[in-house]
């Protein structure tokens, strides 16, 4: 059974004001409806006007996607009754939208960009005493309502859960780098996923976030779709809600057809033209598969891992260069970064952003490493405090008292006290006899509560 998925991703685009009156689009946290006026309000006889930063990061979306960015177009207003919208409509783009026909590469693919069009955000819903199926009574914050959003649909390209988490990593560094979008911020990119069986009915699940929730949500879909069809019955068209909490969709309404909406021209709204000089104004920053080879290039990183720098979070990647300006050892940092930095921000649930490592700390960790002062085992339990606190690691080792060895010769001052308190073994060694050399290791481990290296130990008994 074939599966055929496509995305409709709705993005909050980090301007400063609403996309079409001046109120402030700092929202996250703020007194509900306090952010608000007679336009995002839907006020009879209000009037919107366009913000010219909203185009401008349309454009740099669609060129980083490969879109055909059409230079004529207009608004139309999205009909529907929902307590979302107090006007009954959504200012959108239907007909003409900013952009078409664009790609963006995956690792085994190339997935086909249908549209990219800017809307506004409706109002936000806040079911009591339950979710949305279920709530005793909604209330609603129009805060958010008038919120510029850029939605990107995909073609049905893709046939695994996988192609799609692959994609929506992706696009989200991709809108990072542009600095179009923050991902910290509460439902700053959200997904209308669409899938069905070939040869089946199409159901769209609506409003999830998370790459991981999407992920998850599909996968269920898939399942309940294959079992549907294995007992003879039918897929409805239908618009469903995924509750992360069962990890499950349940059925919301019947899906709506495009000429359900009642689509209509604008008439507050003139054309929009976008000219060849306003698109050759608007530089490109650069864009995370350029990031990435100039990090293979540049630090000489291998693939692997100059891609999880960058691909995981626009952040790790600028915290990496960060570190490379006072550390030179750059394989060495990115293998700490891939391996227990990002391990330990995953496990804390947190992104570097989040967290108060620096780079000035991070570094000192690893010039204590370098010097063998401490061992990469040493550092492993130092970095899960470090992410913690972000306290320095000569703090954490001096709360921990942990033993520091100076250097080399501090080793073999303590082994050299080791053997002349344990000579019958030493003696046994030197005669041949070889699984005495653990033993030895082990105590010089002891009196360095693990800080000294277990190589470095034995290199110096077998040279005695």
């Amino acid at each position: 059974m074939k599966v055929i998925m496509g995305l409709e991703i709705h993005t909050r685009m980090e301007t400063k004001s609403k996309f079409f009156c001046s109120c402030s689009t700092d929202i996250d946290g703020a007194e509900p409806n306090s952010h608000t006026c007679p336009v995002c309000l839907g006020f009879p006889g209000s009037k919107p006007a366009a913000n010219k930063k909203v185009f401008d990061f349309g454009i740099m979306v669609a060129r980083a996607l490969n879109c055909k960015i059409n230079q004529e177009m207009f608004f139309s207003r999205k009909s529907y009754f929902y307590p979302d919208m107090s006007k009954n409509f959504q200012i959108s783009q239907y007909e003409i939208p900013i952009a078409s026909k664009g790609w963006l590469q995956l690792s085994n693919k190339k997935i086909h960009i249908t549209r990219v069009h800017l809307e506004e955000d409706p109002a936000k819903l806040q079911h009591v005493g339950g979710d949305i199926t279920s709530a005793q009574y909604v209330l609603v914050d129009y805060n958010r309502a008038g919120m510029p959003l850029i939605e990107i649909v995909t073609e049905p390209d893709f046939e695994t859960t996988k192609e799609v988490r692959e994609f929506l990593a992706k696009l989200s560094s991709i809108l990072e780098h542009l600095e179009v979008y923050d991902s910290s911020k509460e439902a700053s990119l959200r997904v209308d996923a669409n899938i069905s069986i070939e040869g089946s009915e199409r159901v769209e699940i609506k409003n999830i976030t998370g790459f991981a929730n999407v992920e998850k949500a599909l996968n269920y879909e898939i399942i309940r779709h294959q079992n549907l069809l294995r007992m003879g019955q039918k897929i409805v068209r239908e618009t469903r809600h995924f509750d992360a909490a069962t990890k499950s969709t349940a059925s919301l309404r019947k899906k709506e057809f495009e000429d359900d909406y009642g689509y209509i021209f604008e008439p507050d709204l003139t054309k929009i033209v976008i000219s060849n000089d306003w698109i050759a104004k608007i530089k490109m920053p650069e864009l995370p598969d350029q990031r990435a080879a100039r990090f293979m290039q540049q630090y000489k990183l291998r693939e692997r891992e100059a891609n999880i720098i960058v691909y995981v979070d626009k952040a790790l990647a600028d915290f990496f260069e960060a570190c490379s300006k006072l550390y030179k050892g750059y394989e060495q940092l990115s293998f700490w970064i891939v391996g227990d930095l990002l391990k330990n921000l995953n496990a804390n649930d947190i992104t570097i952003r989040q967290s108060k490592v620096t780079p000035e700390n991070f570094v000192d960790l690893l010039k204590l490493i370098d010097s063998g002062k401490i061992t990469g085992k040493l550092a492993k339990e130092i970095i899960k405090d470090f992410v913690k606190t972000g306290k320095a690691p000569a703090e954490i080792i001096k709360r921990k008292k942990i033993v520091v060895i100076g250097d080399a010769a501090d080793v073999e001052k303590i082994v050299r006290e080791v053997v002349a308190a344990n000579k019958k073994a030493y003696d046994e060694f030197k005669a041949g006899k070889r699984e005495v050399l653990g033993f030895l290791i082990g105590e010089v481990m002891k009196r360095t509560r693990a800080a000294a290296d277990p190589k470095v130990v034995k290199k110096i008994i077998e040279k005695m």
